[in-house]
């Protein structure tokens, strides 16, 4: 369970700093717009201001700025940007011709496939920048709440650093390899697939930006997807610095679980959306596919911050355990070799007996994961959000086809 507690590493070509002045997110001109960001993360960075040689390059430089500077919370910076999206699809397929019937009064707007798939599309990239930054924040708020349980050397700006950091080579790679995959999959959203093998269909602007789109939806998903990996990775290997494990209370080491809960929100949240687009799929199983990935995933996201301490957790449990096994085996034969020596006289000290396997059964029922009733009901609710949009789905095909007879 004891692992030495090493420095950050200094910044190298791994380790790319993200600096604009001496701390761009503390600069008077840029803190007086972040107002509306989260109460607590700015709370937490009042008190553990980071100093700019311990910031590390966010995982998307260019939102997190956008972020930063912006006057809005990020639910709003995120509606923006997918109204934007939305406007920008809707112009291209008016150019290409797509709304035609829905213009001739043929199909309802609610039943048209090109303006369903707009706001899905939209709606979902914004959702995969907006749970980003709430992500990025969350790590503050986690580092904030653990820190104290940690063994020195615990400052938070040193455990955030090494909480946050991710190769920028794997950044990279995984979001080329993203941006591929999900481009690749553009294709079978079509009702027509066959149309992507003739070469007309690349000379429609609305074609090549969804494929655009889809390719830099495969680059925010798969960069953040390894950066989540990453730095999830790192947060479990927090379990072997933490000082002290009292295994009757659990509740100082929930923010291990608390960041679990967090990351599979995310992915359950980009789930459900995605759903959405299954409906006018021309092929069910490369989308079912990713979908029941992205559901995979969400729960390995759950497991993998929240196993390290788990294993410490047992380890104290049983080594405890097995220290008063020792000391009760030890009180009975010292009872009964007195019981022995007085004849049958009563023997003191049963008291101290009856509260070591009072003791005893306390620590054997004792939980080994910090995973409290709430936070396993949230959970559960969470995984019901993608049933719900696959329902909803179903109900809207239904719809759709009694409409159009």
């Amino acid at each position: 369970m004891d692992t030495q507690t090493r420095a950050s590493p200094p910044a190298s070509d791994d380790v790319q700093r993200w600096e604009l002045g001496d701390d761009y997110l503390s600069d008077p001109a840029v803190a007086p717009l972040r107002s509306l960001v989260s109460a607590a993360a700015r709370r937490a960075e009042r008190r553990h201001p980071i100093p700019a040689t311990l910031r590390v390059r966010p995982v998307c430089p260019l939102w997190s700025w956008v972020f930063d500077a912006a006057a809005i919370s990020p639910h709003a910076v995120g509606l923006a940007f997918a109204f934007a999206l939305a406007s920008t699809f809707a112009l291209l397929d008016v150019l290409d011709g797509n709304y035609a019937n829905l213009i001739a009064g043929e199909v309802p707007l609610w039943a048209h496939v090109e303006f369903r798939s707009m706001l899905v599309v939209a709606i979902l990239l914004g959702g995969i920048l907006v749970t980003h930054r709430y992500e990025e924040l969350g790590i503050r708020q986690d580092v904030v709440r653990l820190a104290p349980q940690l063994r020195p050397p615990n400052q938070v700006a040193l455990v955030e650093r090494q909480v946050s950091h991710v190769p920028r080579r794997g950044l990279d790679v995984a979001g080329g390899v993203g941006a591929v995959l999900i481009a690749s999959l553009v294709p079978a959203l079509y009702r027509d697939p066959a149309r992507f093998l003739r070469a007309d269909t690349y000379a429609m602007p609305s074609v090549l930006f969804d494929l655009a789109i889809g390719a830099v939806i495969g680059w925010m998903l798969f960069r953040t997807l390894y950066a989540g990996v990453v730095q999830d990775r790192a947060f479990a290997r927090l379990s072997g610095q933490v000082a002290t494990i009292d295994l009757l209370d659990l509740s100082p080491l929930r923010p291990f679980a608390r960041r679990g809960q967090r990351r599979a929100l995310r992915w359950l949240l980009l789930a459900t959306v995605a759903a959405f687009v299954f409906v006018d799929a021309g092929f069910a199983t490369p989308p079912a596919l990713v979908f029941v990935a992205i559901m995979g995933f969400a729960m390995f996201s759950f497991l993998l911050p929240v196993y390290g301490i788990h294993r410490s957790i047992h380890a104290e449990k049983q080594l405890l355990l097995a220290s008063l096994r020792d000391q009760i085996r030890a009180e009975r034969e010292r009872l009964g070799t007195r019981v022995a020596r007085l004849s049958g006289a009563p023997a003191s000290g049963g008291g101290h007996l009856a509260d070591l396997l009072a003791y005893e059964a306390r620590i054997s029922g004792a939980r080994e994961w910090p995973v409290d009733t709430t936070i396993l009901l949230r959970l559960a609710l969470i995984l019901l959000l993608p049933l719900a949009s696959w329902l909803g789905g179903a109900f809207v095909e239904r719809a759709v086809d009694a409409a159009l007879g």
